[in-house]
């Protein structure tokens, strides 16, 4: 029973409106209502789960693409760093040859690609 009048006061406070009872009668002294504790929604048990599940799909995923596409092979880690530091000598070479006219219009068009693509 003290289940159903707690549900009538919040009903009557999310309507704002009081019953006939109480228009004739003193008012009430209200109760405050109850309050829960907020659980927390990541506990350890769905963390848990939720990263079995997703490092499930992506080890799933990644042998269906290698089964069923032809993927290249990734370089080891050396020759990757060598073919970047290469590329990165390539880039201040090209920049060190430029004379200051050349310079000055690239960075000009540098400058209106920006604006144009704002």
């Amino acid at each position: 029973m003290k289940l159903l009048g707690l549900g009538a006061q919040v009903l009557r406070l999310k309507t704002g409106t009081q019953s006939r009872s109480a228009k004739t009668c003193p008012p009430e002294i209200r109760e405050p209502l109850p309050c829960c504790r907020k659980k927390r929604f990541w506990t350890f048990k769905r963390v848990l789960c939720f990263s079995t599940l997703t490092f499930g799909a992506g080890v799933y995923t990644g042998i269906y693409v290698s089964q069923n596409y032809e993927v290249p092979r990734v370089d080891d880690p050396q020759k990757l760093i060598q073919r970047f530091n290469e590329k990165l000598k390539e880039l201040v070479d090209q920049t060190k040859n430029k004379s200051a006219g050349e310079k000055l219009v690239d960075d000009i068009k540098k400058e209106a690609k920006k604006i144009l693509d704002d």
